[in-house]
């Protein structure tokens, strides 16, 4: 068993390595990996399906299929251009609104994923129209989705509340969704302040009120947004099931196309995270999750630990996915590691350190929400001349890199520990 703990864990490495050099999804060949694993070391193949989450399936597949039909029937799209349009002329609030609206449209279900993907293709023209940076306003929208993340009604949410209670830990997301708000909120501070928010470039048109109409599908729509943030909130209604139930009342009552709601879910993500909980499951069952603690608690104090789980979260998600690969790999740890350094109390929040490391530094050009943001300011044609291609790339590394430092010195200071 000592040896298959060492080999599963060489294996997830090697996955993630392959995966990244590749261009490969990680959880497919990590589950092949342990599919071989299972043969050479004779575990049953009833053993290796365990640790496959119907739950986690169900409502990371609810969720996105529910929120890909009020994309497709374009309800996120009016609701996120009536909340922008109040703001009138007064644009100095623009930056608050949008990330407030990254923040919202996040957390009331959909997650980050296709969070990240709409609020550039928002911020941009907007900043365009209003005279602000689309770097800046971009950035700023993009920390509301990822400051928003861990609402107990995200997917995201979801695949940590599992990790944790898999450490009987305590699953009440408020502290660690805490630590993610004051994180993104603090880097879009310093965002509006690097890129002089306050100056505003000369005006292309000027944002008013505009009347926007939501039809009979987008009003249904809505009352079933509201529906399932009420069942979850205060009933504990399984978030999956609910998803699911609403969306096909939508689709029966010819308010969302299914076929164009299916095609939306990230069965990429999908595989990616539950394929990677394959893996670690043999890696948890073989002794691994502890080899690994107690080689990371040897370099750690009591003092440092925080700081060390946001900096390994942080390097290891410029190379692999946050959720898939960063959630699943350390969490698991931070219960041994605070109890092997006498904080088992603080085991929480070295669960929030792994979390908020592993989402902000996806400001990173070669991670999604920075390329994202590239995407979106190379794509509109009246800015893209003023952000060359190359300049913009460093210019969200040096975002990145400061995502890291500001972590290190929050988490070293005990800001976060305020929380728990």
């Amino acid at each position: 068993m000592e040896m298959l703990s060492y080999i599963s864990l060489t294996a997830l490495i090697i996955a993630i390595i392959l995966g990244f050099f590749r261009k490969t999804n990680v959880g497919i060949i990590a589950i092949g990996m342990t599919f071989l694993l299972g043969k050479y070391f004779g575990i049953k193949d009833k053993d290796i399906v365990k640790g496959f989450s119907s739950s986690l399936f169900l409502t990371m597949t609810g969720v996105s299929y529910l929120f890909g039909l009020l994309m497709t029937n374009n309800t996120l799209e009016n609701l996120s251009a009536k909340i922008v349009s109040v703001t009138g002329k007064n644009k100095i609030l623009l930056p608050i609104i949008m990330f407030l609206l990254g923040a919202l449209l996040c957390a009331v279900g959909p997650g980050a994923i296709p969070t990240l993907a709409i609020m550039p293709i928002i911020a941009v023209p907007i900043a365009v129209a209003s005279g602000y940076n689309p770097v800046m306003l971009a950035i700023i929208a993009q920390c509301g989705v990822m400051g928003a993340r861990m609402s107990p009604l995200t997917p995201e949410a979801a695949v940590v509340m599992d990790l944790m209670s898999n450490q009987n830990l305590d699953t009440n997301m408020l502290p660690i969704f805490l630590c993610h708000f004051l994180t993104g909120l603090l880097i879009s501070v310093f965002a509006f302040i690097y890129y002089k928010g306050w100056k505003l470039g000369k005006n292309i048109e000027t944002i008013e009120n505009k009347k926007i109409i939501f039809n009979k599908e987008q009003i249904l729509s809505l009352i079933a947004l509201l529906i399932l943030i009420v069942s979850v909130i205060m009933f504990k209604v399984n978030v999956g099931l609910i998803a699911f139930t609403i969306g096909s009342i939508l689709v029966l009552l010819g308010a969302g196309d299914e076929k164009k709601a299916i095609s939306k879910i990230p069965w990429n993500v999908i595989l990616l995270v539950l394929d990677v909980g394959i893996l670690m499951n043999i890696v948890s069952l073989s002794g691994g999750i502890t080899l690994m603690a107690e080689g990371m608690t040897n370099i750690m104090s009591a003092k440092t630990a925080p700081s060390i789980m946001a900096i390994s979260a942080s390097i290891m998600s410029f190379f692999s996915s946050g959720l898939g690969v960063v959630f699943p790999t350390l969490i698991p740890t931070s219960s041994i590691i605070a109890d092997n350094l006498g904080i088992g109390t603080y085991a929480k929040e070295l669960v929030a350190m792994v979390t908020v490391g592993g989402t902000f530094t996806g400001i990173s050009p070669i991670s999604t929400t920075g390329a994202l943001i590239m995407s979106a300011v190379i794509s509109d044609e009246q800015v893209k001349d003023k952000f060359p291609q190359n300049k913009l790339f460093l210019e969200l590394v040096f975002w990145a890199f400061f995502t890291i430092l500001l972590e290190i010195v929050l988490a070293y200071l005990g800001v976060y520990k305020l929380f728990f």
